[in-house]
């Protein structure tokens, strides 16, 4: 018999681990996988994609058994693949490996079933671009509050309790920000003397950044050259 096939999960070692045993329920989960009919595999990314960026969101098990029962599979097995293939993406991602290491990996976990291995890793660069997006903004979050997105607002007020005809802009501007992996909100009211602070400090960082890039355009030009 192939030693491949003899080949116990506690005794497998991938890059992705950094040269320690898979956990046994990542290679059956990723086994599982495999056990899929084809059609089922063309399907999953659409089921273990979302899951991968939002693990948190309810809209997955609607998912999952919509999957599960689209394709006759158990959702304990569903789940199961899910488990494993997201632990081998994660893993492969957050160490930056390319797609030739990825690839032995998984043919190490296949017993040569090349082709459940080869419509993953067609999907693996896009993936690891925004699984490193997470990881770089969670890597900032464990250290504190991280901006994801700003809304905004234009006012005129007119009057309040304190005075009349004040006929004044204001801007009210409301910043999102991760913390502790949650999503908090906090709303500025800007004058317009802030918003010239703001824009001109804007500028100054825009030139800052342009600058910077632009170094290292030419720095990367002269390495070419070389």
């Amino acid at each position: 018999m192939d030693q491949k096939n003899d080949t116990k999960p506690h005794e497998i070692k991938l890059d992705c681990c950094q040269g320690r045993p898979v956990p046994v329920p990542v290679v059956e989960g990723w086994r599982q996988y495999l056990r899929f009919p084809e059609q089922a595999r063309k399907g999953f990314w659409g089921v273990l994609f979302p899951a991968l960026l939002e693990p948190a969101n309810p809209a997955n098990k609607q998912r999952i058994e919509a999957f599960s029962r689209e394709h006759g599979l158990e959702e304990v097995a569903v789940v199961s693949a899910m488990r494993g293939c997201d632990f081998l993406l994660r893993q492969a991602s957050a160490l930056d490996m390319d797609t030739s290491s990825f690839r032995q990996d998984l043919a190490a976990l296949s017993e040569g079933d090349e082709q459940g291995a080869d419509f993953m890793l067609s999907q693996y660069d896009g993936a690891k671009a925004d699984l490193r997006k997470v990881i770089i903004q969670e890597s900032l979050a464990d250290h504190g509050k991280v901006l994801v997105g700003i809304d905004w607002r234009v006012d005129n007020v007119t009057a309040s309790d304190r005075g009349a005809k004040l006929n004044t802009t204001v801007v009210l501007l409301t910043l999102r920000y991760r913390e502790n992996n949650r999503v908090e909100r906090i709303t500025l009211q800007l004058t317009p003397e802030a918003i010239r602070e703001l824009k001109s400090f804007s500028d100054r960082l825009a030139r800052r950044v342009f600058a910077e890039v632009r170094f290292l355009l030419s720095r990367s030009l002269s390495d070419v050259n070389d």
